[in-house]
């Protein structure tokens, strides 16, 4: 099935004696989701905690095990996404022994059109769908979606429809915070009286709808980014013990997990979850969380975890990808040491909202949201957009959905048309082949530049090294008004050049079959042709590309600096009265003064620069 929730039915009507034969499903794709509904009549205090129910399900010497929930009306189910083809046995097993041991087998045949999978890690760096597709992530930011009103919703998703988006990231709990001050009408437990929970049983008709959403993003090709937990609380939720932690995460796997677009995050800025960052917190064991999150999910999705300001050790074997934010300004610069340090997939999640909502992560242009955007792709990385644009009613994307305004969002489009039609699980940043910008690179056959820096004669040309002889088709590409121009052919080997457009991009294809006429020497002459001035056409001087390791700056976090002794002590000497805790330690020296209105000397902070640049950065 598609997004069908049974096509196979067991009813359990008053013992096993009444178990209905169980029948053979032919219409299961691979990938889908078939649903056992099984029921008894036993009366339980707590039916969510007190039933245990599992289902084996065997394909020749391939067994898996899920795990079944409560639904409610004396209702238990269990969902099973095959992963192969063919026909399944399954046997339940439970201590009710009304839904003990019942049995019976589901046919899975082809996937449908447009079901290519669970996406997974592919080639190190990247992802792909589970039937080899690769699969570009571009992502937006939408917290609390769920729990607004449904109109809005369904707005959202026409929205989303229409968008360049491929992944979405939004949150169960409620989030309580500026812009995000409305109540739902439903909640994941039981309300007991108004905003008072029995955390001991959830409620199902929340989680049917998000159901109905994780299908409705299904249909529009789109990955749901399920976030867990989250600090902004203000109904106990992020309090709770680790028992109900637990029992919390095992329920939501148990649905969930049958959706193949399902990711999970185990936490946005997990980091906050400690009261020297927001008093009356406390910090959680997420080590053990993603354990028992690992053991509940028994289709092995993606799992990562989000921070504010310090890294959570992503090389833990529960870990599929990175997840960064980085909300400094300059979102690549830490990208190079998380991919030789993981040797994972790296997402920076939040770098930044384009909006107008006040607040300095709130407040970029659009053309700041596009830029940092494609730092991030061009060191390696993805990316997850957001937008804070203010309307009536406190309705902004990043929080509640509904339309999107801003100016990015189609140039992010264009973006990911630029990386989708190149071999982007090949190419690999390059900083050895160019320098004066970012390139990409699959030596001999592909290479994507990046330039940021203005057109001047008196600075150092754009460099780039082609491998081989070529020939090579040259594009520019304007990144801001999606214009491609195609400048001509160019022979391979080193070539120095500077470009009128800023920022701009060059695509390196190599060529066959051209004719040696139409072959140029140097880029520098086919700018001077497309932009018509013949006085531009000599090309600068080749100077040696030079490899700098990284250095710290002042582009690093307070938080990032503490974090390196060597720089915790550079930082303690000129800024003893910095603060080393709360949300201080998720900013530049540059942005204290404005978040914090803690003044800072800037002939300081420029000797505290100097002596930083001295300081080698290290991968663990």
């Amino acid at each position: 099935m598609n997004i069908g929730l049974c096509g196979l039915c067991l009813f359990v009507m008053g013992g096993s004696a009444w178990a209905t034969a169980a029948v053979e499903s032919k219409n299961v794709e691979q990938w889908g989701r078939e649903e056992i509904s099984l029921k008894s009549t036993r009366a339980y205090d707590n039916p969510f905690s007190q039933v245990n129910l599992q289902a084996r399900f065997t394909l020749n010497t391939r067994s898996v095990v899920v795990s079944g929930f409560y639904d409610g009306a004396q209702t238990w189910r269990i969902r099973f996404m095959p992963d192969q083809q063919g026909v399944w046995q399954f046997t339940t097993i439970s201590n009710d022994p009304e839904l003990n041991d019942q049995s019976g087998s589901v046919t899975v045949g082809p996937p449908s059109q447009g079901n290519r999978g669970p996406v997974r890690v592919a080639k190190t760096f990247h992802f792909s769908y589970a039937d080899g597709t690769p699969y570009f992530l571009m992502g937006t930011t939408l917290y609390n979606w769920l729990n607004r009103d449904v109109a809005l919703q369904n707005e959202t998703l026409e929205t989303l429809s229409k968008s360049p988006f491929t992944k979405v990231r939004f949150g169960l709990f409620p989030k309580w915070y500026e812009f995000n001050r409305v109540e739902p009408t439903m909640y994941p437990y039981v309300q007991t009286s108004p905003l008072k929970f029995d955390l001991d049983r959830f409620d199902p008709d929340f989680f049917r709808h998000v159901e109905q959403r994780l299908a409705d993003l299904d249909r529009l090709g789109i990955q749901a980014d399920i976030i867990l937990f989250h600090p902004y609380d203000h109904l106990g939720f992020s309090t709770m013990d680790a028992q109900h932690d637990d029992a919390y995460i095992r329920y939501v796997a148990a649905r969930l997990s049958s959706f193949r677009n399902v990711w999970w995050t185990m936490a946005n800025e997990y980091d906050l979850f400690d009261p020297d960052m927001i008093p009356g917190q406390k910090v959680k064991d997420w080590d053990r969380m993603f354990q028992v999150l690992e053991n509940s999910d028994p289709y092995s999705h993606l799992r990562g975890i989000h921070n504010i300001a310090t890294w959570y050790d992503h090389s833990k074997p529960w870990i599929t990808h990175v997840i960064i934010q980085d909300g400094g300004g300059h979102p690549a610069r830490r990208l190079a040491d998380a991919r030789t340090q993981y040797q994972k997939p790296t997402v920076v999640d939040e770098y930044g909202y384009e909006g107008n909502n006040g607040q300095g992560w709130g407040n970029l242009s659009g053309k700041e949201e596009v830029d940092r955007h494609w730092e991030i792709t061009m060191a390696g990385g993805y990316a997850s957009h957001g937008e804070t644009y203010v309307h009536p009613g406190g309705v902004l994307w990043w929080a509640a959905g509904g339309d999107l305004v801003g100016e990015a969002p189609a140039r992010l489009g264009f973006l990911r048309s630029i990386m989708s039609s190149a071999p982007f699980q090949e190419i690999s940043p390059a900083p050895d082949n160019a320098d004066g910008g970012a390139a990409l690179a699959l030596k001999g056959q592909y290479y994507l530049l990046r330039v940021e820096s203005a057109y001047s004669r008196s600075l150092q040309a754009t460099e780039i090294e082609l491998e081989g002889n070529g020939p090579y088709q040259v594009e520019l590409i304007d990144p801001w008004l999606m214009k491609t121009y195609k400048l001509g052919y160019v022979r391979g080997g080193r070539q120095a050049f500077q470009t009128m457009m800023t920022p701009s991009l060059f695509r390196f294809t190599k060529a066959t079959g051209i004719a040696e006429g139409l072959i140029a020497e140097h880029v520098q002459s086919l700018l001077a042709k497309w932009i018509g001035d013949p006085t531009i056409a000599e090309a600068p001087k080749w100077v040696p590309i030079e490899v700098m390791s990284e250095h710290y700056s002042l582009q690093f976090t307070v938080g990032e600096l503490l974090a390196d002794p060597r720089t915790e002590v550079l930082l303690t000497q000129y800024f003893p009265n910095i603060p080393h805790k709360g949300i201080a330690r998720a900013l530049t020296l540059e942005q204290i003064s404005g978040y914090l209105g803690v003044g800072v000397d800037a002939e300081k902070v420029k000797e505290f620069g100097e002596a930083l640049a001295k300081v080698p950065v290290k991968s663990k």
